[in-house]
């Protein structure tokens, strides 16, 4: 088997999650991974299949996944055993600040000579503390790393400068930090491809099923995304990818989008080989009418036929709902309201009125939207815990409004465990009514390895105390729960089973708080006594994470298809010089 010239890692949130006693509680109930976030960002698949369009060969190794599937994989036997010219590791989102540098420092233990890579927004917002650890050599910044990424693995393999790749920060033989200037930001996403067949012929390619994952339960639940855009238009305060943070922080003035007809060839190419549903990232309206038209009537002329959902930062109108009902054949919708009251979510940054929402929720159903997800979230500006608890009649009104309809999904959950950093309420909490219990990336990984997700918030609300926001945040998911079982969005089974662990979450939670009153080393020992019990209730606590999931079935097609991508790589393997005439004759792309 070909040596890889670059290995990406993807770590989990806390390195040694499988021995430390740590309730994350429902911080990742509303996405698809679990608390130790083993979803690796989008941007791996990027750069991975830009790079090997360009000579290089990338082996994508998700340890996170590895460790949560078999319970005595073996972290640094599998590192040592790798020999790649360089690790890359993600560091995307401010949770993995414990397990990535964990990660990087088994990478330097058993390859001292090896370059180490990271990337990513949380990196880039720290790229001048993060190179300043012995475990990383380089910090590639921005928000589209690809072309310098490259150029660093080539000048790396090469032996060539690394003063001329842009967007890096390095040290130079003395140890001095170095800051290269960020200056590659594309007008336009073209440049890369979303090619979720990449990932497909990695496990074929390197005989390794589990390290590309993007998930635990991507198997049984093939879900894939897409990206209409980098950057965003929108200025929501405490996101770290908002308009404000991406032009601050990234070097993007302007959003950089995905032409409309190779988000559509992205899109059909998914279908060919995943029968799973297709969620669209990053509202595409905000790209204009025309970009809208020419998306959505091209995937009318692919007649794509897998479920897709789209995520809208604003209620979309009854004209729009016509054109999709119009030209697609399963469509759901995704709205974060994050709160029913109207001064609370004009302070978020998202101005348009409960009222509007409702009647925009209508027009979905009349026009024939199969689901419409909306979600609740707590602990943002100014809200009270009060507040957060009237989010339950809310929802309870609005199923009136809709008839009792139980294709509306309702979710609700804490904003955890991190203010972003970048957003704006991260670079001026006092303004916005916070106060940061951590500001730099080392404070984060400290705060990351606390007991429960009460203790490991970056942030204290002064609207509420942190106890009042963790029970508003479970009373309120009991409230929501018993409406959706009332209406049939779940079955009472689901419901009672949701409720009981709400339960017990806030029991648990309880035990924790008095733990902590206890000094070392006792505190520890029982910590790690109750860690079982802690284990069974740090997924699916709010609400059943298969909520989250639109019905898919695979078809001959998708059969077929993967076993001609099954031979391509087979035959690519063998006779490398055939692979570019053979890819063109077996994709036909």
């Amino acid at each position: 088997m070909p040596k890889a010239d670059l290995v990406l890692l993807h770590a989990p949130s806390v390195y040694d999650f499988r021995k430390t006693s740590i309730m994350y509680g429902p911080v990742s109930d509303l996405v698809p991974s679990s608390p130790i976030f083993e979803m690796y960002p989008l941007g791996f698949t990027t750069i991975a299949e830009f790079m090997e369009r360009h000579g290089l060969r990338v082996r994508l190794v998700n340890l996170a996944v590895l460790m949560l599937s078999r319970r005595g994989f073996d972290v640094e036997r599998a590192i040592r055993e790798m020999d790649p010219v360089a690790f890359g590791i993600d560091l995307h989102w401010a949770p993995h600040a414990h397990g990535s540098i964990e990660i990087a420092r088994l990478c330097k233990k058993y390859h001292p000579n090896t370059p180490v890579v990271f990337g990513g927004f949380t990196a880039s917002y720290f790229h001048e503390e993060l190179i300043g650890y012995d475990c990383v050599d380089y910090v590639v910044r921005g928000d589209s790393t690809e072309e310098p990424f490259t150029r660093l693995m080539f000048a790396l393999k090469r032996g060539g400068s690394v003063a001329d790749i842009p967007n890096l920060t390095h040290k130079d033989v003395s140890g001095a930090i170095v800051v290269n200037e960020l200056s590659w930001v594309p007008d336009t996403f073209n440049h890369v491809k979303l090619d979720y067949s990449y990932s497909m012929r990695s496990v074929i390619r390197d005989r390794d099923m589990i390290s590309a994952l993007p998930f635990k339960g991507w198997l049984g639940y093939p879900v894939s995304a897409s990206l209409t855009c980098r950057g965003c238009t929108r200025s929501c305060v405490t996101c770290g990818g908002s308009a404000a943070a991406f032009r601050t922080h990234y070097g993007r003035n302007r959003v950089a989008f995905r032409d409309p007809e190779l988000l559509v060839a992205d899109i059909q190419h998914i279908s060919r080989h995943i029968p799973g549903p297709v969620f669209v990232l990053n509202d595409f309206r905000q790209a204009g009418g025309d970009y809208v038209n020419a998306f959505i009537t091209g995937l009318k002329r692919i007649d794509f036929r897998n479920p897709i959902g789209f995520e809208f930062f604003t209620p979309p109108s009854e004209d729009f709902y016509a054109l999709l009902d119009e030209n697609l054949n399963d469509y759901s919708v995704e709205v974060s309201a994050e709160s029913h009251d109207d001064a609370v979510r004009s302070v978020f940054g998202k101005g348009y009125t409960w009222e509007a929402l409702g009647t925009s929720i209508e027009q979905a159903f009349k026009h024939n939207c199969k689901r419409f997800d909306l979600y609740f979230m707590t602990g943002i500006p100014t809200q009270t815990a009060a507040s957060v608890l009237g989010t339950v009649a809310a929802v309870d009104e609005l199923y009136s409004r809709v008839g009792d309809n139980p294709q509306l999904l309702p979710f609700i959950g804490p904003m955890a465990p991190f203010l972003d950093p970048g957003s704006m309420v991260f670079e001026d909490p006092e303004r916005y009514g916070y106060t940061l219990r951590a500001r730099t990336l080392e404070e984060h990984r400290q705060l990351l390895t606390q007991p429960s997700w009460k203790h490991i918030l970056n942030y204290v609300p002064d609207a509420m105390t942190v106890d009042d926001m963790v029970e508003s945040t479970y009373e309120a998911a009991v409230g929501i729960n018993r409406i959706k079982a009332r209406v049939g969005a779940i079955d009472p089974k689901t419901a009672a089973a949701t409720e009981r662990r709400v339960l017990e979450a806030q029991i648990a939670m309880a035990r924790i708080d008095d733990i902590m009153l206890h000094d070392e080393p006792e505190r520890a020992s029982l910590l790690s006594a109750y860690k079982r019990e802690i284990d069974a209730l740090n997924e699916s606590t709010v609400c059943e994470k298969t909520e989250l999931n639109w019905p898919a079935s695979a078809n001959l097609g998708h059969v077929w298809n993967n076993i001609r991508l099954w031979f391509r790589v087979n035959l690519e393997t063998l006779f490398p010089r055939l692979a570019v005439v053979d890819r063109r004759f077996m994709e036909g792309d």
